[in-house]
Order: C-alpha cells, then structure tokens, then sequence
C-alpha cells in the first residue's frame, strides 16, 4: 500500500513538476487511476489523509477528485448521461 502511495506521489509530483494546473492533473493521472482506485476499495482512502504530509501530491489529487465527486452528486457539476 505504501509503495502504491509513493508511486502515485511521484506521478502527480512529476507533473506538477512540468507546471501542470490541476486540470491537468486530473488529466495526467488517468492512466493510474486503477491503482489508486484499487486503494479505495481496498479501504485504503482514510491512509492517504494520514499520509497527507508523507505524500502531498497524492492527497492534492485525492481531494480534487473528492471536490468533483461532491459536484457530481450535489449537481453542480454535470455529466452527460
């Protein structure tokens, strides 16, 4: 779990790095979004938090995709169904 975290830091950090916006992030994590999904199921989500000053840029990335989820279900962002 932790290797995961350090490697999924490393990723966001890599494109932040580059000058990346959050948008961009979103973005630039799409093709490892199995393996922090596999985090979450894997009960893993509430590591992250705790790790939050351990692995910043994954906790950066963790939070945005909260706020968009939150969006999501409150319909201030919407999706094409």
């Amino acid at each position: 779990m932790l290797e995961t975290m350090k490697r999924l830091d490393a990723h966001a950090n890599a494109l932040l790095l580059t000058g990346a916006s959050d948008i961009d992030l979103l973005g630039g994590m799409f093709d490892v979004m199995p393996d922090f999904k596999a985090l979450l199921d894997a009960g893993y989500g509430g590591e992250i938090d705790k790790n939050a000053g351990r692995f910043p840029r994954l906790h950066r990335y963790a939070v945005m995709l909260s706020h968009v989820a939150e969006g999501i279900a409150e319909g201030s962002i919407r999706v094409p169904r």
